[in-house]
């Protein structure tokens, strides 16, 4: 009994160290939480370009015509006190859109194990994280855009033409105009 009580003390040792290395190791083996990481880098990454782009917009507003990205990365703050930035309204959309993404995420999860269990191929999980990582990247290249980026145009119109999500719009707007 005593050596139960032994092992049971020795666990307890270091546990916070223990569990970070534990959740480590599992990140960095699983495919599954490699994906989400990536995919939650991809929606900060989209909500650090919005507000790159908002900060820009309040240089302009201001009078400042050509900002520089040093100066748009340093003007955040002073949007955020101008009332462009507003963190509830991004707070309010990162959860709800991160469950979301799980939501469908899931879903084609289930699809794809409803299709192998039928000897169907597997598509669903695949295409599904792959169109939401595709608008995410679309997103980040129209606020670096917004920003003032150059440079993102150029990669912004290409990503559209080789994922066919410029068609789309085009065909939406289409639509919208004939009603």
């Amino acid at each position: 009994m005593e050596i139960i009580t032994q092992v049971f003390q020795k666990l307890q040792d270091a546990w916070i160290f223990k569990i970070c290395v534990s959740c480590a190791l599992t990140a960095a083996v699983q495919d599954h939480a490699q994906i989400f990481a990536a995919f939650c880098a991809l929606v900060c990454a989209d909500l650090a370009t919005k507000f790159l782009s908002l900060s820009r917009k309040h240089l302009v507003d201001g009078g400042n015509p050509a900002p520089t990205l040093w100066s748009t990365v340093h003007n955040i703050r002073a949007a955020s006190r101008a009332g462009y930035i507003k963190s509830n309204l991004m707070r309010t959309r990162f959860v709800p859109k991160i469950l979301t993404y799980f939501g469908v995420v899931a879903a084609a999860v289930l699809l794809d194990f409803i299709l192998v269990k039928t000897h169907a191929p597997a598509f669903a999980a695949t295409l599904v994280i792959g169109y939401l990582s595709l608008t995410e990247f679309i997103s980040i290249l129209e606020n670096m855009q917004a920003s003032g980026v150059e440079e993102a145009g150029a990669l912004l119109e290409l990503a559209r033409k080789r994922s066919g999500i410029a068609a789309e719009k085009k065909q939406n707007n289409e639509r919208g105009n004939d009603k």
